[in-house]
């Protein structure tokens, strides 16, 4: 389990990585521009420990199809 879900955060970084220079390369705007944040923000306080996490993941297209490339090469494996 642990082992697909860092296959899969791979997948999403190199996709976002590819289609950010694919995007400016060659005026591909389509795989960049669209995307749709996913936002949580857990907060706790203990008594003796108080925290406060701001987690941010913006998915686009190029992402999306690095994830799945990820899943597919983990299922080959």
């Amino acid at each position: 389990m642990w082992r697909l879900i860092l296959i899969l955060f791979i997948g999403l970084t190199i996709g976002t990585i590819a289609g950010e220079l694919l995007g400016k390369a060659f005026q591909l705007h389509w795989l960049t521009d669209a995307w749709t944040p996913i936002v949580w923000n857990p907060a706790g306080d203990l008594g003796m420990v108080k925290y406060d996490l701001h987690l941010q993941v913006k998915l686009n297209l190029a992402s999306l199809a690095g994830m799945g490339l990820a899943y597919w090469i983990s299922t080959k494996m």
